[in-house]
């Protein structure tokens, strides 16, 4: 390692919390967070020949040197990890990181946004179709509702569907125009990004990302959550229950789905099945049935924890029943005309009522 690793003097909070946790996490194999999925993404991939976010640069607290450990792994590294923060012109700088894409195709190129709708700036979804160019450009969506109000909670995942070219009455393929992914773990997260490297070809993701799964316990993944011959999952079943005493399924999607496992276990449910839904495009029908298989008894319902209006929902519903021969029961918040309420007392209670409406 690069003697500066250990001459240098760390920032005590990022020697502590960042560095020496994430050293023992994976020298465990387990409670590996986001964060650390992500390096091991990025590491791994650097070792193959492709291509911080969340401390990718550590500054030497005395001279202000720099030094950015995915640049110096050992013993052989073929590629490099460049980090960069843009300015708040959003459209701008994600027309220059597609260009790179495009001129790049074997890098990982990854634009990351604060918070806010960024719909408007997806452009690159129509290279392939018009001038017969494929971009793997990676977009990190935050997403979630936490009741920081309207700016602060949606990506906006319901207009991406939109610009999707998914049917609602054929199965997908691989030959989508854009793949959009929710995932719930770090480890799914880490197959996502190596995933886009990996495959011969490229295609645009848009990953609906998390905000407080990134320090959420129960988020976290093993190392052999990661190993070779795993891979991204795009149905999660539920281990939980058992297939004979299920009468209600519940099907979700994103981080939502703590909130709904933590609300079965306080009411000490063993007859509810959670099913995260971790790919929306291309829409998984066949793992869908599959999992259903478990639950021929039960009534099917998609939680959701955006309005009505927005989300998957509108998205889910017609495929369900058209592809799996399903009607989906809804169970969300209602209509509005903006991402969240920014009211808190509003946002608990609809919260509320959300969990009460999903079990009751």
């Amino acid at each position: 390692m690069d003697d500066l690793c250990s001459r240098s003097k760390k920032h005590a909070t990022i020697q502590k919390t960042h560095i020496d946790r994430r050293i023992q996490r994976i020298e465990e194999g387990k409670d590996l967070d986001w964060s650390t999925a992500e390096a091991l993404a990025f590491g791994s991939l650097l070792y193959q020949g492709t291509f911080s976010h969340r401390h990718a640069m550590i500054v030497d607290q005395v001279t202000d040197d720099i030094w950015i450990p995915l640049n110096d792994l050992l013993p052989v590294q073929t590629g490099f990890l460049e980090v960069a923060n843009s300015s708040l012109s959003e459209e701008a700088v994600l027309g220059f990181e597609y260009g790179m894409s495009i001129e790049n195709p074997n890098n990982l190129i990854i634009w990351e946004a604060q918070f806010g709708d960024f719909f408007n700036v997806l452009e690159f979804k129509t290279t392939l179709g018009k001038w017969l160019l494929q971009t793997g450009l990676v977009m990190l969506l935050p997403h979630g509702m936490d009741g920081a109000g309207p700016e602060h909670s949606s990506c906006r995942m319901e207009r991406f569907l939109q610009m999707c070219d998914s049917k609602e009455d054929r199965v997908d393929s691989d030959n989508v125009n854009i793949q959009i992914a929710n995932p719930t773990t770090p480890a799914q997260y880490f197959h996502l990004l190596r995933r886009q490297m990996i495959r011969n070809y490229r295609k645009p993701l848009v990953i609906v990302a998390p905000k407080i799964l990134l320090r959420l316990p129960a988020a976290t993944s093993t190392l052999s959550d990661m190993a070779p011959g795993t891979r991204f999952i795009p149905v999660l079943g539920d281990t939980e229950v058992k297939g004979e005493k299920v009468n209600k399924v519940i099907f979700c999607s994103g981080k939502h789905y703590y909130t709904l496992s933590k609300e079965r276990e306080n009411r000490k449910l063993d007859d509810v099945a959670i099913i995260r839904l971790e790919s929306l495009c291309p829409f998984p029908a066949a793992e869908i049935q599959t999992e259903l298989k478990k639950y021929s008894n039960a009534k099917d319902n998609l939680v959701t924890e955006e309005h009505r209006n927005m989300g998957a929902w509108t998205f889910i519903g017609p495929r369900f029943e058209n592809l799996i021969g399903r009607k989906l029961r809804y169970v969300g918040r209602d209509h509005l005309g903006v991402p969240a309420t920014g009211i808190g007392d509003i946002h608990k209670s609809e919260s509320q009522k959300l969990l009460q409406d999903s079990f009751s």
